[in-house]
C-alpha cells in the first residue's frame, strides 16, 4: 500500500515484536524448503496472541514476545506463559507448541519448579537468545540463505531487510485503519516470499527506511545504555545482577513495548511543534541527560514500580499527587528554564503545547512533569500559572488571575506538574506508596 497522510504511522516493523517475528517466519521458510515442505503457513497478527503459525486453518504455535531487559527469573513471565496456555486451550490446538521469544536469557529455566518448561519452549536462535540490538544481524543472515537459495545476489540483503520493514510497517497501519471488525489478521507466508523477491529488483533504498533503523537503533541504546549507568550509580550493579523491583526498570520495559517512538518524542517535547518531519526529529528530541533525570530518576524516587504503566504511545504514573481526571503523570522532558527571562517566553511555551494536535488528546486527561527553573532570580509557581492561563484562548477578556494559583493549574484537563515539586513529595512520603 502507498504511504501516505492517511495512513496510521507504526513502528511495528521496526521494533522488537516485529523484526523476532520476521526473524521467526523467514528462519520457518527456509527450514520448510530444506526440508521439502511445500504446505502453505500463514501467521496470524494482533489476535489470539503476539502472533501466531497456522497451516491448514490450523494453530502449530502460539509465540509471546518480550521484549524485557529488567529481569531474567522465569516467574516474571508467569502470566505470560498462562496465557500461552490458555489460548492454545481455547482454540482446542492441544498438539500446537506454545514459544516464549524474550530479549535476554533466563537463567532459571531448567528450575525444578518450573512446571512451565514442560509446556513451553523457550526460544533461541541458533542455540542464542536474541537481544533487542542483535536480531537485525539474525535476520539478514536468514534473508542472506533465502536469496541464495534462489540464486539471487545476496549483495541486496540489506533492500530485502529494509522492505520486509516497511512491509510489515504498513501492514499494521492498514489493520489499524480497517477497524478491529474489519481486520484480516491472517498474512499466508508466500507474502513474505514475494515482498522478498519484488525487493530484489529494486535496487534503490528507500530512505525511509534507513532514518527509522538508525534512529531507532539510537533510540533503543540510549534507552538501555542510560539505563545501565542509572543502575551502576544508584545501586553499584549491573541491571541484570540487581534483582530488585524499582520503577526505573518498570519504565524501561514499558518503553521497550512502544509501537510509535515518534509520537513518544513528541509527548516529550510536548512544547515542540516544528522540525518532526522526518524520524531524526526523535532522536534529536531524545537526550540522555534527560532521559536519566526525567525518567529513570523521577520515576525511581517514587518507589512504586507497580503503579508504572505505558501504552504504545508513552509511559505512565499514576499518583494522588496527580489532580487530573485520570489521576496519573506522563513524564515530559519540558523545560521552562530555556531564555525565560520575559513572562511572553512562557506565554510561548504554553501557546505551542496548546497549538500541538498531534498529541493534545493524549495529554489531555493528565498530568505533564516540567523543569521549572528559575525566572527572574526565582520562578514563582503564580507566575507559570498566569503564562498558561495567558495562553488559554478560553479565557475571558479581563479575566484576573489570582497570585496564589500554584503550577497545578489545568487547561483542557492537562495539569501542569513541577518535577522538583515532585521528588519532594516523593521525598517527603518516602515514595508514591500511599
Amino acid at each position: 500500500m502507498a504511504r501516505g497522510n492517511d495512513a496510521i504511522p507504526t513502528w511495528s516493523g521496526f521494533n522488537y515484536q516485529g523484526k523476532i517475528m520476521l526473524l521467526y517466519i523467514i528462519s520457518f521458510m527456509n527450514q520448510a524448503a530444506e526440508n521439502g515442505d511445500k504446505n502453505e503457513y500463514f501467521v496470524e497478527l494482533e489476535k489470539t496472541e503476539d502472533f501466531c503459525i497456522l497451516c491448514d486453518k490450523k494453530y502449530i504455535s502460539f509465540h509471546q514476545v518480550k521484549a524485557w531487559l529488567s529481569t531474567n527469573k522465569w516467574k516474571s513471565y508467569t502470566d505470560a506463559m498462562n496465557k500461552l496456555l490458555q489460548h492454545r486451550k481455547d482454540c482446542k490446538a492441544f498438539c500446537a507448541k506454545c514459544c516464549l521469544m524474550t530479549a535476554k536469557e533466563i537463567n532459571d529455566w531448567n528450575d525444578p519448579a518450573n512446571t512451565y518448561s514442560a509446556q513451553i519452549e523457550l526460544y533461541q536462535y541458533q542455540s542464542t537468545f536474541v537481544g533487542v540490538c542483535d536480531v537485525k544481524a539474525s535476520i539478514v543472515q536468514e534473508i542472506e540463505k533465502y536469496l541464495n537459495s534462489k540464486g539471487y545476489n545476496s549483495s541486496d540483503v540489506e533492500i530485502v531487510y529494509s522492505e520486509l520493514c516497511l512491509y510489515l510497517d504498513d501492514l499494521i497501519a492498514a489493520m489499524h485503519n480497517n477497524g478491529a471488525k474489519n481486520r484480516c489478521h491472517t498474512i499466508p507466508f508466500s507474502e513474505f516470499a514475494a515482498k522478498m523477491e519484488q525487493a530484489v529488483h529494486e535496487k534503490e533504498a528507500r530512505k525511509e527506511y534507513y532514518l527509522k533503523e538508525s534512529v531507532y537503533e539510537y533510540i533503543m541504546g540510549s534507552i538501555e545504555r542510560v539505563l545501565e549507568e542509572f543502575c551502576q550509580d544508584e545501586c553499584g550493579m549491573t541491571v541484570t545482577d540487581c534483582v530488585e523491583s524499582c520503577a526505573a526498570k518498570k519504565a524501561h520495559d514499558k518503553m521497550m513495548e512502544i509501537c510509535d517512538y515518534t509520537n513518544f518524542c513528541k509527548l516529550l517535547n510536548p512544547d515542540k511543534i516544528d522540525g518532526w518531519n522526518d524520524p531524526i526529529s526523535a532522536a534529536a528530541n531524545f537526550p540522555d541527560e534527560k532521559l536519566r533525570n526525567e525518567i529513570y530518576d523521577l520515576l525511581y524516587q517514587s518507589k512504586s514500580p507497580e503503579k508504572v504503566s505505558g501504552d504504545e504511545n508513552s509511559i505512565y504514573l499514576e499518583s494522588e499527587f496527580s489532580m487530573s481526571p485520570n489521576g496519573r503523570i506522563i513524564p515530559t522532558f519540558l523545560d521552562l528554564t530555556r531564555g525565560c527571562k520575559k513572562e511572553k517566553a512562557l506565554q510561548r511555551i504554553f501557546q505551542n503545547i496548546i497549538k500541538n494536535t498531534d498529541i493534545s488528546h493524549f495529554l489531555e486527561g493528565n498530568s505533564i512533569t516540567a523543569i521549572p527553573g528559575n525566572y527572574m532570580g526565582s520562578l514563582s509557581q503564580a507566575r507559570i500559572t498566569t503564562g498558561w492561563q495567558e495562553s488559554n484562548p478560553e479565557r475571558k477578556s479581563g479575566q484576573k488571575n489570582s497570585p496564589e494559583e500554584s503550577i497545578n493549574h489545568y487547561y483542557r484537563d492537562i495539569e501542569l506538574i513541577s518535577s522538583v515539586e515532585l521528588r519532594e513529595y516523593f521525598n517527603n512520603e518516602n515514595g508514591d506508596n500511599q
